[in-house]
């Protein structure tokens, strides 16, 4: 999987492919415990990697900050009363802004910039 390249080859999908592999492989975290949390991230994790591929930064960009500003609503109004799907959806929720923070900082903090 981790390859020795050359820092100017490593890809966005380089990145996504290795949050996905440390999601799938980790034994930091208890498994069951963020079982949730790790399957909304590994949801997110393997769309972004489909659409890294095919889209422009600017429609990746406004794609994700579209989602990651629905669920911000959602979870602002409680909508979801389900704890396993507040956990899915929360670790859903942090892989994308992971990955749009290494595309531009600034979305850790404003997801308005």
């Amino acid at each position: 999987m981790i390859e020795n390249k050359k820092m100017i080859q490593f890809s966005m999908v380089d990145i996504i492919e290795r949050k996905i592999h440390f999601t799938n492989t980790n034994t930091i975290f208890d498994k069951i415990e963020y079982q949730y949390i790790d399957e909304g991230e590994l949801q997110a994790l393997n769309e972004m990697l489909v659409d890294v591929k095919v889209m422009n930064e600017n429609e990746f960009v406004t794609k994700y900050l579209n989602i990651i500003n629905t669920l911000a609503v959602q979870f602002e109004k409680e909508e979801f009363t389900d704890e396993r799907e507040s956990e899915k959806l929360s670790g859903y929720n942090n892989a994308i802004v992971s990955i749009l923070e290494c595309i531009n900082p600034i979305y850790k903090y404003d997801l308005n910039y």
